[in-house]
């Protein structure tokens, strides 16, 4: 059978009956797993040889093991104010001492009382507990104070893996369940290796499973590469070419579409031995809005993480998750464990109190009320992952894997009051995610509904639950309780004995004692300040942009604006995004880690991110349909918009409303953050301030945009319906109607948020927006509100005249508006063999469908330069930048005068130290259409020459020797050539081989 996309929803009866042993055992035979006359646990095979898996592995140390009592080394108490600083330093502190022989290095101990909290508190070392004085009231409260969506507690190791040698075939079939693996050569492979089990996601297997189509042309299936498994594993013994592991692989991998790979790890950057227990977590939040989301999502994250725990633990107020495990995450137990009073909107991706995507990982007696989606696994979960005597009240929405192909899940003794509990093909959600769950079971569950389905090749089970069933999965003894009570600790007790099911039960509280436990600040008396980083702040200097190490040269980073994936292998395909928000995943086409994506933009040689909002704040709108979605059940990851919502009423998408007069927290520090890291490493953030694509084209960028009056609590003065002609919209006129007081009122208000949010940044340019092909009478208002700002003696920001070239060049005959801009961009014009291309401000037509008019071709690296440099010697103390114009060249941008020029990233240092005193310098008539010359006259020349036999330089009234050298184009690197020539005289220079030309002529003495 193939069932992809398309759901079978059937009711089966129970299959099992019971049989009385001789020693009064009930054997519930016919199931998937029963016990038998003496109390074993018997499992059911199939034809193929697949059983359910042995979850018992699952949890700390691989399950079954005590939770360790670690010994206090320093104690903390709460002071008044930030606590965050003495927290971090107490964690650090005890992150630095060596570690036992145990792996221990010791507990931080909070003592009872409210610290307060102001951003993340991290925890990078192996062998570190951190301990409060319980979960209570009264106990110890971490507060995690002030707007952001920063995790209050994360666990971080590092995401670094080396293997050793090349992956080797797994010679014959493993089935679900196997603890073995047959290999074509195990040779290299010892007792004690760390190993890597992959199976690729082919396009047979996506076939097999029905994932290759999706219904109505939408783009929501699998593709081979983007749904692999692996699990890791330790080998516990060889037995010739046979690997014993010491947990079940939970996917079959035969010899066809699922074959797969073994692959020994040399290291990995994982920390390990690590707890947080007796502490309860509390998020602030705005109390006018009780669907506030600009505080914590997430009280504790954990990733890169093996062997950890947390116990005893409660959180209130955040948004989604208590405890979030990541996919690189190994043995950890989570127990005991509260979500209380979750503050956000109900919508999608939202209160996921408890949530995995790792491996070998149990949640015990852990409890939520309010959520959305409880007890979650996430995409490609390798499992084993147990959710036991978990329960949830209240709940909304579903409980459930969320992702693509979590195998191994274990709901035992789950219960969830008022919604899902579902192991089902999610078909289009989220992307995509399809099959969402195999090989997995719900064991003794109740829920409001119930649903199992089965993947073809694959099983899912509902054995002894209570609810509203759907699915064609393997349902046995619904409505009736089943023996062992527990499939769990069924397994557990038959592995490990009876000592371990007792090691799951509740634990005493470690009673430590104060006088002891030495008081941190008695330990380490001071604490180290930050050091602060050496800036590189951008200036404009003769009309070039520069830092302290010259000309600033380098590319534009490409970004999105509305595209995004949540399967892990497609996410990182997608561009950067400032204000992209994905809860609890961080990194390329996830929440950009701002650091690292500077990393990245240095090593690629690319020195401007250009920011403007997202086209959408909801992924489902990528269909470019303009209906109102049917629920709130958002798909992430999220382009967060510059508002914030109100709480108040529900929008296109199905959250709340916006609330234009209040801003979006979360999206302008993500800006300031960059914007303060591009002033440390040398980068330059362009703010664009708005947006023209959401108001004219297709009607699905207005549907959901901000400004829509169904989307407001603001009354916007835009018709509704809209005026839609057929699937296209037109917006733009009557958005930029500045004479309507209310609109007047709103952009200025945002106008000056965005100047207030980087006020002081120098690495900042601001301009009108993106795609903007707006009226003149807006950008006169947009620079008037800009002037009036700065004339209240708030520092002076770096504007850019980004506009049609009508518009441009209005402003640049205004004596009252010209000095306010300091930057010319040549960006919606361009000239050619054929003509000028100058599309006219306020046609509302996007640049691409001015473009789609226009038969002249395109512009060549003459036209650029002679564009450039009409305007540097009309404006010489204005920076032009030249950036989006097709077949740019970053030689001709400099040679005309251009800043930002992207030149290759080994210039040499001298032309880039030097060329900022550089001059236009018009060439002899003879070459001025072929020719450009820079330069400070008597001193250095820097020439460009296109075409022609020779380069001349008029060196007439500058006597003196001079050395030529040429410059290679794909370097920017020096050449002597040897030749030196004199003064005063019209010299002319021999071109090389390259072309363009290339040279840089110095003085080397004054005659």
């Amino acid at each position: 059978m193939k069932l992809g996309f398309a759901s079978r929803v059937v009711c089966l009866t129970s299959l099992a009956g019971l049989v009385l042993s001789t020693n009064g055992i009930a054997e519930q035979v016919g199931q998937v797993v029963h016990l038998d006359r003496t109390g074993s646990l018997v499992y059911e095979v199939d034809d193929r040889g697949n059983r359910l898996p042995d979850f018992s592995h699952a949890g700390y140390m691989g399950g079954g093991v005590p939770l360790p009592e670690v010994g206090a080394v320093v104690r903390v108490s709460p002071v008044d104010g930030d606590d965050t600083a003495r927290l971090q330093a107490a964690i650090d502190h005890v992150s630095g001492l060596p570690a036992g022989p145990d792996g221990w290095r010791g507990a931080v101990l909070l003592e009872a009382g409210t610290f307060e909290v102001s951003e993340s508190l991290f925890i990078r070392d192996s062998g570190v507990v951190l301990r409060g004085h319980g979960s209570g009231e009264d106990g110890t409260i971490l507060l995690a104070i002030g707007p952001g969506r920063y995790t209050l507690l994360r666990i971080l190791g590092d995401a670094s893996i080396d293997f050793a040698g090349e992956a080797v075939a797994i010679k014959t079939p493993c089935t679900v369940g196997a603890t073995s693996v047959e290999l074509a050569d195990a040779s290299g492979f010892s007792k004690g290796d760390r190993i890597r089990v992959f199976r690729p996601s082919t396009m047979e297997w996506i076939e097999e499973v029905g994932m290759d189509t999706a219904p109505a042309r939408t783009p929501y299936k699998w593709k081979p590469g983007t749904v692999d498994l692996a699990w890791h594993r330790v080998v516990e013994s060889t037995q010739g070419n046979t690997l014993v592991l010491d947990a079940p692989l939970t996917s079959a991998l035969d010899d066809g579409a699922g074959s797969g790979t073994v692959q020994r790890i040399d290291s990995m950057g994982r920390i390990t031995q690590v707890g947080i227990e007796h502490l309860r977590m509390v998020s602030s939040y705005d109390r006018e809005n009780p669907k506030d989301e600009n505080h914590p999502w997430m009280a504790v994250e954990l990733d890169h993480v093996e062997n950890a725990w947390i116990d005893d633990l409660t959180g209130v107020h955040f948004v989604s998750s208590i405890v979030d495990v990541g996919v690189d995450c190994r043995a950890i137990t989570v127990s005991n464990c509260r979500s209380l009073e979750p503050v956000s909107e109900d919508g999608g991706y939202r209160r996921h109190a408890f949530h995995s995507s790792g491996e070998l990982v149990l949640f015990n007696r852990c409890y939520s009320e309010y959520g959305r989606c409880d007890f979650t696994t996430g995409y490609q979960t390798a499992g084993p992952v147990v959710f036991l005597d978990c329960e949830a009240r209240h709940s909304s929405g579903r409980s459930g894997s969320l992702g693509s192909w979590s195998s191994g899940i274990l709901f035992d003794n789950v219960t969830i009051d008022g919604g899902q509990l579902a192991l089902d093909n999610l078909e289009i959600r989220f992307g995509g995610a399809g099959w969402s769950a195999a090989n997995s079971i719900l064991w003794q569950c109740s829920a409001s509904q119930i649903v199992v389905q089965s993947p073809p090749g694959a099983r899912n089970w509902g054995v002894g639950v209570w609810g509203e069933f759907y699915g064609d999965g393997r349902w046995q003894q619904s409505n009736e309780f089943v023996t062992p009570q527990s499939l769990y600790l069924a397994q557990l007790r038959e592995r490990l004995g009876q000592k371990a099911v007792l090691a799951t039960k509740d634990r005493q509280r470690c009673i430590d004692n104060l006088d002891v436990i030495p008081v941190f600040e008695e330990v380490v008396p001071a604490i180290a300040m930050p050091v602060v980083e050496e800036k590189h702040p951008m200036t404009i200097r003769n009309g070039w942009l520069t830092d302290p190490d010259g000309l600033m040269t380098g590319g534009r980073s490409p970004v999105s604006w509305w595209r995004g994936n949540l399967a892990p292998a497609r996410t990182r395909q997608h561009n950067a995004a400032l204000t992209r928000f994905l809860p609890g995943r961080y990194g390329q086409g996830a929440t950009d880690d701002l650091h690292e994506l500077a990393k990245m933009m240095k090593a690629r040689s690319e020195i401007q991110l250009r920011h403007h909002y997202g086209l959408w704040y909801d992924r489902r709108r990528e269909d470019h349909q303009m209906i109102r979605r049917h629920s709130n059940d958002v798909w992430p990851p999220f382009f967060e918009q510059p508002y914030a919502r109100s709480g108040r009423g529900i929008a296109w998408d199905g959250l709340s409303k916006y609330d234009l007069e209040r801003f979006n927290p979360w999206y302008f520090s993500r800006l300031e953050q960059f914007a303060e890291i591009a002033g440390t490493e040398g980068l330059v953030l362009v703010n664009e301030m708005f947006f023209q694509h959401n108001i004219i084209e297709s009607g699905a960028h207005w549907v959901d945009c901000p400004w829509r009056p169904v989307n407001n609590i603001n009354d916007t003065p835009f018709p509704e319906p809209p005026p839609f002609t057929g699937d296209t919209v037109k917006i733009g006129n009557m958005f930029y109607d500045v004479e309507n007081d209310k609109l007047r009122a709103i952009h200025k208000a945002y106008i000056r948020q965005c100047l207030a949010n980087l006020s002081g940044q120098s690495n900042v340019i601001h301009t009108t927006g993106d795609e903007f092909t707006g009226p003149l009478h807006f950008v006169e208002f947009w620079l008037d509100t800009i002037i009036a700002w700065t004339g209240e003696g708030n520092p002076d920001p770096v504007v850019a005249l980004s506009v049609t070239k009508d518009v441009q060049d209005a402003i640049l005959k205004d004596p009252a508006r010209e000095p306010a801009v300091d930057v010319i961009e040549i960006k919606y014009w361009f000239n050619t063999a054929a003509g000028l291309f100058t599309p006219a401000g306020g046609e509302e037509l996007a640049p691409r469908q001015h473009l789609r008019k226009w038969k002249g071709g395109r512009s060549t690296p003459r036209d650029v330069a002679m564009m450039i440099r009409d305007y540097r010697e009309a404006f010489p103390d204005k920076a032009i930048i030249c950036s989006e114009i097709a077949g740019l060249d970053g030689w001709a941008v400099l040679a005309g005068g251009g800043s930002l020029p992207n030149l290759p990233p080994t210039l040499d240092n001298e032309l880039r130290r030097q060329l900022p005193d550089a001059k236009v310098i018009n060439p002899p008539l003879s070459v001025r259409s072929k020719q450009w010359t820079l330069g400070q006259p008597g001193e250095f020349y820097f020439i460009y020459s296109l075409d022609g036999d020779c380069s001349l330089l008029d060196l007439r009234g500058h006597p003196g020797a001079y050395s030529v050298h040429s410059i290679d184009p794909s370097t920017g690197q020096l050449h002597p050539s040897g030749l030196t020539m004199q003064g005063d005289e019209l010299v002319e220079i021999k071109n090389n081989e390259t072309n363009p030309s290339l040279f840089w002529i110095k003085r080397q003495s004054a005659p």
